[in-house]
């Protein structure tokens, strides 16, 4: 299985459409030095959007300053869809900053193959790049029943060696799993907890990152975000704040980029909110029952 290298260039905002599974990696017979010797198959990796939350329509709008911009001339009201973009911008931020070298170690994974180590491991191993600097990474599979548990260590020369970043869970099948992430080798504490799943021949996908810091006032803010094939709207964002005790969801059409969004807090009622085709505010169309009160995790 190819991976373009597109995902490195557009870490900035985790820009991940969902996609199909990966594929499987096969050993030659004789490669590999586990127990299993030759013509066993390497676990599927998950593919790099269970990994990654896609923030493409609310940041594909962006000016050179960052602001987003609308795509119609003159000055039209958009405070609908600027504040789901603002919302959204949040957590954008914190996971650009914070993610970007498990991200790229992981997303390389895609183009090298795995040998078969004692025990009964798959091993990927291989050097990346992430904020100019050269890491060299260590992903490994094992399958356990049922499941694949994956483990990702990362060296940096002279700085830590074999870091343990991220370790996660997923079934054989590629439709369910978790990862979860350690902050940083200076702070090996737990930073963020990711749950996802995936049915493509429903054309169904959801990502939740969920804040499991220790003793901070954050501790279980999430964001969660999915696709489907909803009618008017096949796309969601649902929002929470632990501490502010803030609800904020958010759908919206993938296609037209027409949406609406409701946040009691913020609006003062629950009612939805809309913007158009043109990310400009409207009134929302009648009868439409959005999923989101349903989905929640």
């Amino acid at each position: 299985m190819t991976h373009s290298r597109k995902w490195i260039a557009r870490l900035g905002v985790f820009a991940c459409m969902f996609a199909g599974l990966g594929c499987v990696e096969t050993m030659p017979p004789g490669d590999g030095g586990g127990d299993g010797g030759g013509n066993e198959e390497a676990p599927d990796i998950p593919p790099a959007e269970t990994f990654v939350i896609n923030f493409d329509d609310f940041t594909e709008d962006a000016d050179t300053n960052g602001e987003p911009t609308v795509r119609t001339t003159g000055v039209l009201p958009r405070a609908n869809w600027l504040y789901s973009g603002g919302t959204v911008l949040v957590w954008n931020t914190i996971l650009t900053v914070n993610l970007v070298i498990p991200v790229a170690s992981f997303v390389e994974s895609f183009n090298h193959q795995p040998t078969l180590k004692a025990g009964g491991i798959w091993s990927w191993e291989y050097d990346f790049m992430a904020n100019g600097n050269s890491f060299s990474a260590e992903l490994q599979g094992q399958i356990n029943g049922g499941v694949v548990d994956w483990n990702m260590f990362i060296t940096k020369d002279g700085e830590y060696t074999d870091f343990n970043w991220f370790s996660g869970q997923s079934s054989l099948m590629g439709t369910d799993g978790t990862w979860s992430l350690n902050r940083n080798p200076n702070d090996p504490s737990s930073f963020i907890d990711i749950e996802w799943n995936r049915n493509e021949a429903a054309g169904e996908a959801d990502i939740r990152y969920e804040n499991v810091i220790p003793d901070s006032a954050d501790n279980g803010d999430y964001i969660y975000y999915g696709v489907n094939m909803e009618s008017p709207y096949n796309a969601f964002y649902e929002i929470f704040r632990t501490n502010q005790g803030k609800l904020t969801q958010i759908e919206w059409n993938r296609e037209t980029k027409a949406g609406r969004v409701k946040d009691e807090q913020n609006f003062g009622d629950e009612e939805y909110y809309c913007w158009d085709e043109f990310l400009v505010d409207t009134e929302c169309p009648g009868g439409v029952e959005g999923p989101a009160d349903e989905l929640s995790p």
